[in-house]
């Protein structure tokens, strides 16, 4: 908590404090506020909050003149408990006559004027809720200025569009809270967001101001019925008691979309005020008129348990130690949950990569941010050096890409990408930096010499660009690399409105389907001319998202149509592991290639409405079409082709394999009758036809 604790002291020793303290009644319990001036800002702290940070303290952002007219400066509160504890005191003049509002116009400032965040993790997280977001921006620069918080102490809690747009075109986009990718990173999370009020409950606080109880945790308070009813009776009254200020209990009291302070996990919006919080609304009335004793007490108790236990919208939300349960919490406490339809279901996590500390560039020069590693230093140093003459880099974003069961921690991923835009340019440019797979040494020549070979042939592939650095671990050199982004989108991320008709969203425009069946085959030629093999997983590496295929909008039909196919991944290229220049070698490798090509048709398929059949014919035609394609490169081009021995390690085989991929490709050109055949038996086998299962040759 070193910057917290810096902070709480440099208050403390440059500020002026205020005659008298403020004492209130929140939550049950008598509170000590006391403040500090420093020029015309005002810091209002609880007593004693400085040694409860460990407890998410709550804190509150205002600009004076939102409080009272003519005002100028600002006032950041921080308190234990919720956010209510400070609000009502600040609004309502209570806190040094600070605000002179109308009890009307109260909440209205509250919901739109004034931020409120938690200090968590020692770092300040701003939920943004219904205030604009210029506001946020002020408020954050006006922390790291100020305030005297570095960026990395402030973090923004909401992903809201306007605001990454912000924080991106300040190359900042790390500040926003990225999304979690791996149920452990959504463990970290929900740790993250534990936080109690006044009792011994322990809630998750969401964004949106939401306290979440669980099942489990509503059985442990249940518990304390029997072993310390004096507590059980505080966190009931938590619960449904009115406190000073409030005109409804917390668990009515409305916070966002239909949710209320302390809202019931696991049930549908509305259904706990309508069935268990009148239960606990009656026991507490029992128990404050003393009509029931402790046994009663605890046989009530554990009856309202079971009635939250029967309202859950599925089993499964009861178990905290479960992937559903922590995903779908994860989406309350994101206030992803709001943006998508149903409830329960796991949210479409980002776009698969989560920000890094990078640089805020002016006038063309970085401005590095702290946090930023040697590897983000070198990337960006790179991509300045890509700039023309005159050209100056705007912002940039660096990113890591990450994968559904990617645990490694954040900043130590295999694969980063920079986003970013210059002077010269209206639109960003996007670069892929990747780690090579191996650190003997010449394998970056030889991964370069690959890609310049396929590209010559008519392989649709990116520019690459080979970086080196020395490990700040040792004192090996790192290679690294970094291509072009493909333009385009991997199957799984192509938009289903891309498939629908333009007058009928609810009409499967079948030419595309067809058409993109196509660049399947297209893509499929290249991956077995490249000899795409993976020596572990034993596969050709084909229709794992590495295929990446292009839209463009048609003039003449009126609508977007597939384009291009490009391959955006070297690996496993040259792996086909058999070199012998026979028909068998041939027959193999083609039996073995497109036995994985008419499976993946098959996936493409049933997510469609059209025929094998129709989809395999038009995937062989795109076959055809780009291995003629090739081959006619290669048969004009072939002394340059022959000639082509770059100066590599032997160890890498590389003018073997060059001239195996040279010879299967003219084979694969001259039996494409045969390979027909044999595609459509392979289609068969797919579609479940027993006599080619039996005898598939």
């Amino acid at each position: 908590m070193k910057a917290m604790r810096s902070f709480f002291a440099r208050v403390r020793k440059s500020g002026a404090r205020r005659p008298d303290a403020v004492r209130t009644v929140a939550m049950g319990r008598e509170r000590e506020f006391e403040a500090w001036d420093v020029g015309e800002d005002t810091y209002i702290f609880e007593k004693g909050v400085a040694t409860h940070l460990g407890e998410h303290p709550s804190v509150l952002l205002a600009e004076k003149r939102d409080l009272a007219r003519r005002a100028t400066g600002r006032v950041m509160t921080v308190t234990t408990g919720n956010h209510s504890v400070a609000a009502f005191p600040l609004l309502d003049g209570r806190f040094w006559k600070l605000s002179r509002l109308s009890s009307a116009r109260r909440g209205e400032t509250l919901m739109h004027a004034i931020l409120c965040a938690n200090i968590v993790n020692d770092k300040i997280e701003i939920s943004q809720r219904e205030v604009p977001s210029k506001r946020l921006f002020k408020a954050d620069g006006w922390l790291v200025g100020a305030a005297g918080f570095s960026l990395a102490d402030i973090v923004m809690g909401e992903r809201n569009d306007m605001t990454l747009e912000h924080y991106r075109s300040l190359g900042q986009e790390w500040r926003v809270k990225p999304l979690a990718w791996t149920e452990n990173e959504m463990r970290v999370a929900l740790a993250a967001a534990k936080k109690r009020i006044s009792s011994k409950i322990s809630y998750y606080h969401s964004m949106k101001g939401v306290h979440f109880i669980s099942l489990s945790e509503f059985r442990r308070f249940a518990g304390l019925a029997r072993t310390e009813p004096d507590e059980f009776v505080k966190g009931l009254k938590e619960m449904v008691s009115v406190y000073e200020g409030n005109q409804y209990t917390f668990t009515r009291m409305p916070k966002y979309r239909g949710h209320h302070e302390i809202e019931f996990f696991g049930t549908r919006r509305g259904t706990a005020v309508e069935k268990i919080v009148p239960e606990l609304e009656s026991l507490m009335e029992a128990i404050a008129l003393g009509r029931i004793d402790p046994e009663g007490i605890a046989a009530r108790i554990d009856g309202i348990a079971a009635l939250y236990e029967s309202l859950l919208t599925k089993p499964e939300l009861a178990d905290e130690t479960g992937r559903v349960f922590a995903e779908t919490l994860y989406m309350h406490i994101t206030g992803e949950i709001y943006s998508i339809v149903g409830e329960g279901s796991t949210p479409a996590f980002d776009d698969r990569r989560t920000a890094l500390p990078g640089a805020t560039f002016v006038e063309g020069r970085p401005v590095y941010h702290p946090g930023m590693d040697s590897r983000s230093e070198v990337l960006l140093s790179n991509v300045r050096g890509l700039m023309s003459k005159d050209e100056v880099i705007e912002y940039a974003n660096v990113y890591e890409l990450r994968t559904g069961d990617d645990d490694v921690p954040t900043g130590k991923g295999k694969t980063r990408e920079i986003v970013y835009k210059t002077s010269r340019g209206p639109l960003e440019h996007s670069l892929i930096e990747k780690r090579l797979s191996r650190a003997v040494r010449g394998y970056g020549s030889y991964m370069l010499a690959r890609v310049e070979a396929f590209k010559a042939i008519g392989i649709a592939m990116s520019e690459y660009r080979l970086l080196r650095r020395r490990a700040t671990s040792g004192r090996r050199p790192v290679d690294y690399y970094i291509r072009k982004r493909c333009e385009g989108e991997p199957m799984e991320a192509i938009p289903a409105n891309y498939f629908c008709s333009v007058d009928d969203s609810t009409v499967e425009e079948k030419e595309v389907v067809l058409a993109l069946a196509t660049l399947m085959g297209d893509a499929a030629a290249q991956n077995m001319a490249m000899k795409k093999f993976d020596p572990k997983t034993k596969t050709p590496l084909y229709g794992i998202g590495k295929e990446i295929y292009e839209f463009e909008y048609d003039i003449i039909a009126q609508r977007v149509v597939p384009k291009t196919v490009s391959t955006c991944s070297v690996r496993g290229s040259f792996g086909w592991p058999c070199l012998d220049y026979t028909d068998e070698n041939i027959n193999a490798m083609a039996s073995f290639y497109l036995a994985y090509y008419a499976h993946a048709l098959k996936q493409y398929q049933m997510r469609h409405k059209v025929t094998m059949a129709e989809v395999a014919e038009r995937f062989m035609g795109g076959f055809e079409f780009r291995t003629h394609a090739m081959e006619w490169q290669l048969s004009v081009m072939r002394d340059k082709f022959e000639d082509f021995r770059p100066d590599l390690p032997s160890m890498f085989g590389f003018n073997r394999k060059w001239r195996f991929a040279m010879w299967s490709l003219e084979r694969q050109a001259r039996r494409l009758p045969i390979f027909r055949k044999m595609f459509f038996k392979k289609v068969a086998i797919e579609e479940g036809d027993e006599d080619l299962r039996n005898n598939p040759e």
